[in-house]
């Protein structure tokens, strides 16, 4: 039996998810991240990896997953993106349900999900967490990181339902424009509420 409240935790890219993700972390909740996931998914001779080398061999070198070349033969073939995520959702699946299991006497447990709501996942969970912010404030945070060009960002943006949307999708929404000791009030001030058991599990 599975005793945990179990927390779905979403925000798209430079929206403050990580940091959130972080704050949960420093209360000792355990949150299973699916980026981390998939990086594990990736190693040289992991069970993504050698999927993925059945499938597409050109993407895998001694390093594991390329995700630079696999980026760009998705980009060239959208075919590609659904047979991956046929390979890799099971065992991502099965990676969920392993780290619910070890943590099952534990009051509250986090899953990390970027693209939680794209994927209609909200389901699976006792309540959702978005973490969102402004247009403006999200540009400058993505950009101003060195790592993606505007191309780059843009094209993530389209792969991801819009904040209103998603807004009206979440349980809980917090909003990382303002000061981030406020925003640590407000994780812990949740994470109490749901050790108190003043939120109901579905």
């Amino acid at each position: 039996m599975i005793n945990s409240f179990i927390l779905g935790l979403t925000g798209s890219i430079a929206m403050g998810k990580t940091t959130v993700s972080e704050m949960f972390k420093d209360l000792g909740v355990p949150v299973w991240c699916a980026d981390t996931a998939v990086q594990d998914l990736y190693r040289p001779n992991a069970e993504g990896t050698r999927k993925l080398k059945k499938f597409l061999p050109t993407a895998v070198d001694k390093n594991g997953v390329n995700r630079e070349i696999l980026k760009k033969l998705i980009h060239k073939d959208n075919e590609i993106l659904k047979k991956l995520e046929n390979l890799i959702h099971p065992l991502l699946k099965s990676s969920k349900e392993i780290f619910i299991e070890e943590n099952h006497l534990k009051p509250l447990v986090v899953f990390d999900i970027p693209l939680l709501f794209e994927k209609n996942q909200q389901k699976n969970f006792d309540a959702t967490l978005l973490v969102t912010a402004s247009e403006e404030t999200q540009r400058e945070r993505a950009l101003s990181r060195g790592k993606l060009s505007e191309e780059d960002f843009d094209l993530i943006k389209k792969k991801q339902l819009n904040e209103e949307n998603k807004i009206s999708k979440a349980t809980f929404v917090f909003n990382t424009d303002k000061p981030i000791e406020e925003t640590e009030l407000e994780v812990k001030f949740l994470h109490q509420k749901i050790l108190n058991k003043e939120i109901e599990r579905k």
